[in-house]
C-alpha cells in the first residue's frame, strides 16, 4: 500500500522535518487504520491495496486536533479497510 501511495499520492509523504530534538519521529507522515491508533508510515507496507476502500490525508493541525499528541506534530494518513 505504501508503494501505490507513493505513485499517486506523493504528496501525502511530504516530512515537515523534525520539530523536536527529543523524538525522532516528530514531524513525520503517521497513519491510522481503521480509526486505530496512530503508528509509523511503515505499517502500510504490510497491507495490500485490495484491502483499502478510503484514504485520506489530515494536515498537521487536523491531525493534531484529531489525535492530540499522537500525531507527533506531523501529518496523518487516515485508511479505511474492508477488514473490520
Amino acid at each position: 500500500m505504501l508503494d501505490v501511495i507513493r505513485t499517486l499520492r506523493p504528496q501525502f509523504l511530504t516530512v515537515r522535518g523534525n520539530t523536536s530534538p527529543h523524538d525522532e519521529e516528530a514531524g513525520k507522515v503517521h497513519v491510522s487504520v481503521d480509526n486505530g491508533s496512530v503508528v509509523p508510515l511503515e505499517e502500510l507496507r504490510n497491507m495490500h491495496a485490495n484491502q483499502v476502500i478510503e484514504i485520506r490525508y489530515l494536515s498537521v493541525a487536523a491531525a493534531m486536533a484529531r489525535f492530540g499528541g499522537a500525531a507527533r506534530e506531523g501529518p496523518v494518513i487516515l485508511v479505511r479497510t474492508t477488514a473490520k
